[in-house]
């Protein structure tokens, strides 16, 4: 009877699971892992671009670009590398605490389970960026303008007439907090929400923590370096056109196996670049995101479906 009563899947009962997991995952200390990033931050905004030696009209708006694109990098790294280790992490300690058979005897669906596990490791991401993304927002903006406020004291001694000295301002203000700056922060998180999908599948048939590690990182890999072989192998100028061909063939089906790392890498650099992000091009790379989470998680299902406890 409780069996028949059991919805196939339930928005509540992977909310509930979902907290849990966040739960668990603050025991952990996850959270530490911020701390150094934090300092990191506030340092780069005292740090100097090395080839940036004071206010000089031609580079301020490079120290602005390098400031984000090592913060950006930075969350990119913690994202990813936390979403692989959580992921490994949070099934085998289900099974070594046994709280995984007390799930699984409510009775929950196994898909409820993956979903709010996912879910969880998602929330924790998205609130390590979001503090992330304040703290990149806030030491960004003193830097600016600190900047502009250099510009106004240097460009008038050059000689450089007001409407000059505005168009350069705008140029450097460009580099500034932004939306565009938001959408590469997005594109990163998008990013982990797929790495983390992807450890889950390899978590549900490894009995190996150590394993599911190391093959997450590897996908991670290929997803990083998969349009550049693409590329290479695709070039009708280097190839025949039968290995052209297959190349076309093989480059089709690892696209299909593997998510394109350099798509959501692209959007990143735009913003770090100041350069326009169109929200066409941020909904498309956000519907990619959901197609692969979603891919990874039905496949986790099918694998972890006939797993026995």
């Amino acid at each position: 009877m409780s069996q028949a009563k059991t919805s196939f899947i339930s928005l509540r009962r992977i909310l509930i699971i979902a907290r849990s997991t966040v739960t668990q995952l603050v025991r952990m200390k996850v959270f530490w892992f911020l701390a150094p990033i934090a300092l990191l931050f506030v340092g780069l905004q005292y740090f100097d671009a090395f080839w940036y030696e004071g206010p000089e009209a031609a580079q301020p708006q490079q120290e602005l670009q390098m400031h984000k694109n090592l913060c950006l990098g930075t969350m990119m790294l913690f994202g990813s590398l936390f979403a692989i280790v959580s992921t490994a992490l949070l099934i085998p300690r289900d099974i070594e605490d046994r709280t995984l058979y007390t799930i699984l005897s409510k009775p929950v669906p196994r898909l409820d389970y993956l979903c709010g596990k996912l879910l969880g490791v998602l929330i924790v991401i998205a609130i390590a960026m979001l503090v992330m993304d304040i703290l990149l927002v806030t030491t960004l903006h003193y830097r600016t303008a600190g900047v502009l406020a250099d510009m106004d004291d240097f460009l008038p001694r050059l000689g450089w007439g007001q409407d000059l000295i505005d168009a350069k301002k705008a140029e450097i203000a460009a580099h500034g907090p932004s939306w565009g700056l938001q959408f590469g922060i997005l594109a990163h998180f998008f990013k982990a929400a797929i790495i983390a999908a992807v450890a889950l599948l390899i978590s549900t048939f490894s009995t190996s923590t150590i394993f599911t590690i190391a093959t997450s990182v590897l996908v991670w890999i290929i997803g990083a370096l998969q349009g550049i072989a693409r590329d290479a192998f695709m070039d009708d100028r280097t190839l025949g056109e039968t290995t052209s061909i297959a190349g076309r063939i093989l480059g089709t089906l690892v696209s299909l196996l593997f998510p394109d790392f350099q798509v959501f890498e692209s959007i990143a650099e735009a913003a770090a670049r100041a350069q326009e992000i169109l929200v066409l091009d941020v909904v498309k790379v956000s519907g990619l995101a959901f197609f692969y989470v979603a891919i990874y998680t039905v496949l986790s299902w099918f694998a972890f479906s006939d797993k026995e406890f």
